[in-house]
This record gives C-alpha cells, sequence and structure tokens, in this order.
C-alpha cells in the first residue's frame, strides 16, 4: 500500500514541513493500518532528525494521506533494544 506522509517538525525553533511518498506492507497495513504507518513515519522522523544533527527536535504533527492524524501514535513509538549481554 502507498501513502503519502505529512510531518511538521519543530528543530530548535525552526518550523519544517515535509511530505514523502512510502510504501507500508499489506499484511500489517490490514491489521492496523495507523500504527503500520506510524512506524514508517517514526524512522523516517528518525532520519530527518539525523539529517538536521541530532538537534532538539518537536513532533508538532504527523498525518498520513492528508486525513488521518497519527502524531500521538508516532510519540509513543520508542525503539527496542535487544538486551544479550552475558551479564
Amino acid at each position: 500500500m502507498k501513502v503519502v506522509i505529512q510531518t511538521i517538525l519543530n528543530i530548535e525553533g525552526n518550523r519544517g514541513y515535509r511530505s514523502g511518498e512510502f510504501f507500508v506492507r499489506d499484511s500489517d497495513f490490514k491489521k492496523e493500518p495507523n500504527f503500520a504507518v506510524a512506524v514508517i513515519a517514526y524512522e523516517w522522523i528518525q532520519q530527518q532528525i539525523r539529517e538536521s544533527g541530532c538537534r532538539e527536535t518537536i513532533i508538532e504533527k504527523v498525518t498520513w494521506n492528508e486525513e488521518h492524524d497519527i502524531t500521538e501514535d508516532v510519540k509513543q513509538i520508542s525503539p527496542v533494544i535487544k538486551d544479550d549481554l552475558p551479564f
């Protein structure tokens, strides 16, 4: 499934709007469309943060296909750190 994701980020007081087209796996999209798109949006936002030099960033708004607001879903996503240390 192809979706258009729009983000408004506040990077140290500078607000920026970006829009991009992404593919979401159909099986994930059918189960929970908002969460499936939120994961893709989170990864894209992390890329934008790295491109800006990892400066302080506030996620103001995230939508997909200009009508579905997934801002809170994206804010609640956090990476799972694999804990495989021997101690």
